[in-house]
């Protein structure tokens, strides 16, 4: 392999922290748009609905599950906005800049 080939396959240290951090990011997501309906779904019906006031199980298992999906699209939220900001902080360049970069990749 020649040495040309073997410096773009090889991956600098900056750019493996970089996909770490990206990595651990986004599993932190993926773990808190899972755990996070699933607790308030269980909480709010056992502590709230069913303990504080008192509904019946029909009721305390709708309104649970009302604020099991807003707790999604909380985390949901949460992900998109960090996702979106990081990527326009990440990469401070001119809107021209972009398709001169992808130019290069074609050649």
């Amino acid at each position: 392999m020649s040495k040309s080939k073997l410096n773009r396959t090889t991956i600098s240290k900056a750019e493996q922290r970089a996909e770490y951090r990206t990595f651990k990011t986004v599993f932190l997501y993926c773990i808190l748009i899972i755990v996070l309906p699933v607790l308030t779904f269980f909480t709010s019906k056992h502590f709230l609905f069913d303990g504080l006031l008192q509904l019946s199980s029909v009721t305390s298992n709708i309104y649970s599950a009302v604020s099991a999906v807003v707790a999604l699209h909380v985390a949901l939220f949460l992900f998109i906005y960090k996702a979106y900001f990081a990527v326009s902080n990440d990469t401070p360049e001119s809107p021209g800049s972009r398709g001169e970069k992808v130019s290069q990749k074609e050649d």
